[in-house]
């Protein structure tokens, strides 16, 4: 045989040996889940792993182990430190006001009540009812304002993009206010309570931002209501 036909299988051979390798060549990472359910963590990664990788899952104690790639292995790290990261905290002071068609003497910062005095007609306010929610992202909360009003919303975090199709600039990280919903609470014969719907929307609000929204009118024509959200640091408690 001559030497080239011998040295090309030598380098064949090294070559596919080489490949068996590679392809054998595997990880075993553990992760023992704090947030996350073991059964979302299994979903989320089952479609992510090789033909050659597998899982193995202890729901009992929380644990999911993973054999693959490095390369597999590594992003499914990357996307359970995603998965299973501790949901954030907010804080947000509502305020509920009742404009009036009166005169009465300020019951507000000057600066607010001009501001107030800028976007609605009412001559002055009186606070109706105010509370601060405290919880975490992605956990739905209610709690009256008063005996009359009660607020319901659910906060997540958003981050807004850099740039999107409509040029908005980037704001940084803001937390949206979903589903927002204001009540008035009606005593009925009975014992029970009427329940009206005044509002129901969904805002963005950026740290230390007051934002203030037309929550709808009350029986008297001649009067209103206003709603202010203000975004307040977690810090500050």
């Amino acid at each position: 045989m001559p030497k080239r036909t011998i040295l090309v299988l030598l380098f064949s051979i090294v070559a596919v040996a080489l490949s068996a390798a590679d392809r054998s060549s595997t990880t075993v990472r553990v992760f023992n889940l704090k947030n996350a359910s073991v059964i979302e963590a299994f979903t989320a990664i089952e479609p992510l792993l090789s033909n050659d990788g597998s899982v193995t899952v202890q729901p009992s104690r929380g644990r999911i182990t993973i054999q693959d790639s490095p390369e597999v292995v590594g992003r499914i790290a990357s996307m359970m430190a995603e998965l299973d990261r501790i949901p954030g905290e907010y804080r947000i002071e509502v305020e509920l006001l009742e404009g009036l068609d009166v005169e009465r003497a300020p019951e507000l910062a000057p600066e607010l009540d001009r501001r107030l005095h800028r976007m609605f007609p009412f001559k002055s306010y009186r606070r109706a009812g105010r509370t601060v929610f405290q919880g975490e992202f992605g956990q739905p909360t209610t709690a009256s304002l008063s005996r009359s009003y009660r607020l319901s919303f659910l906060a997540e975090a958003s981050n807004v993009p850099e740039s999107t199709p409509w040029g908005v600039a980037d704001l940084g990280n803001r937390t949206q206010v979903k589903w927002l919903r204001l009540d008035r609470l009606t005593a009925v014969d009975g014992g029970g309570e009427r329940i009206d719907e005044l509002l129901r929307t969904t805002v963005f609000l950026s740290p230390r931002q007051k934002m203030i929204i037309g929550a709808g009118s009350s029986e008297d024509s001649a009067s209103g209501l206003v709603l202010i959200l203000t975004m307040l640091s977690v810090e500050d408690r």
